[in-house]
């Protein structure tokens, strides 16, 4: 009765206040209520993190020198060798334990290459390091999912093939992604199936780093022709990707593909196979380009001379030499007479040549191509 009391009297006292009031008032008692929440999830974290941090200190001192002498001796360890050097009763390893040896691993491994491959794989098993990351990718988490993936990955183990396909039509395209990148890399039927439709309806930069990454981990046993999978997408980025992808590794065999792609009227796209072509040294373009270099953009007319200088046929001065008498910008002429210049001793008597001929601003603009410390 007496809080009972007290609890209506402060009630009713709360309603005679000014409604002005009562609002602050409400608002402070939310904002305290929010203070103290925010406080206690503060020094929550900071045990936590306090705690991980002591944890790690004790696994590294633990077994840290002792797994770095494991994967850089040239000696073979058993699975009992391996037991009697750490002493680790795994079965009693935490979740967040079996996290932080993963690092310590993945850190030797780095800092440390090459490693005894036979015996790095004989530690993650020891460790059982495989286990519980695939039993992470099963996680109803998509923060969790995602880690897994990446750390199986950074291990160079592979998840199991049931998973990951399920993960390759996941909703999240993180996760989604990820687990299309881990197919690519470790699957041995059809593993470029994802690359037959953009790769994923959201394709953008991110994935371009991925995907390059997976590619070039795959170079051993040979990359298939990118070509193939251009002509099936409709995204220009993804086009573009693969276009500079035959350029990365090279695949001359493409380059009489490309020359298709240049009738398209996209000018990304043309920037970005003019590039290549240039990179892959074909000079069966150069005619087409020189055909076609008075109806485009002033961006893919400097793309076309800088490819022009890198084909090096030694029959382009006659082009070049047009093109800059017929250049309307500075910036464009700075990078005609710079392919000029570097056309060897042909294009350097050229260039000094119409250096003679040339006064005020555009001599200054010689004068910079041949110095560039010249501003």
């Amino acid at each position: 009765m007496f809080f009972e009391y007290y609890l209506y009297y402060l009630y009713y006292t709360f309603l005679g206040f000014p409604f002005i009031i009562r609002i602050a008032v409400f608002s402070i008692a939310i904002f305290i209520l929010f203070f103290i929440i925010a406080l206690f999830s503060l020094v929550s974290t900071g045990r936590k993190y306090k705690k991980k941090e002591k944890l790690k200190k004790n696994l590294n001192e633990k077994y840290g020198d002792k797994i770095k002498e494991i994967l850089t001796s040239k000696t073979l360890y058993s699975f009992s060798d391996i037991d009697e050097e750490l002493k680790c009763n795994v079965k009693d390893l935490k979740d967040i334990e079996k996290s932080i040896i993963t690092n310590i691993i993945l850190q030797v491994q780095n800092k440390e290459n090459p490693v005894n491959r036979s015996n790095y794989l004989n530690v993650i098993d020891y460790f059982e390091i495989r286990n519980y990351w695939e039993k992470q990718i099963k996680s109803s988490r998509v923060a969790e999912r995602m880690r897994a993936l990446r750390k199986l990955d950074d291990l160079d183990m592979e998840a199991p093939g049931s998973i990951v396909n399920a993960l390759t039509y996941n909703r999240n395209q993180y996760v989604r992604k990820r687990a299309r990148c881990t197919y690519m890399y470790f699957s041995k039927n059809d593993p470029y199936k994802f690359l037959d439709n953009n790769f994923d309806k959201t394709f953008n930069d991110a994935d371009r780093i991925k995907i390059h990454s997976v590619l070039e981990r795959r170079t051993r046993e040979g990359l298939p022709a990118f070509g193939q999978w251009i002509e099936n997408s409709e995204n220009v980025k993804f086009q573009c990707f693969l276009i500079d992808e035959i350029k990365l590794f090279d695949q001359k065999q493409s380059a009489p593909y490309l020359m298709g792609v240049l009738k398209k009227n996209d000018n990304q796209l043309k920037k970005h196979t003019i590039d290549a072509l240039g990179d892959l040294k074909y000079q069966e373009v150069e005619d087409t380009l020189i055909e076609e270099y008075p109806l485009q953009s002033r961006t893919i007319q400097r793309e076309i001379v800088d490819t022009i200088k890198e084909l090096d046929t030694h029959k382009a001065l006659p082009f070049l030499k047009n093109a800059y008498q017929s250049a309307h910008d500075s910036e464009t002429e700075i990078i005609i007479l710079r392919a000029i210049y570097n056309y060897g001793n042909e294009g350097k008597h050229l260039f000094y040549s119409l250096k003679e001929d040339a006064t005020g601003f555009s001599r200054l603009i010689f004068e910079h191509v041949s110095n560039p410390l010249i501003k």
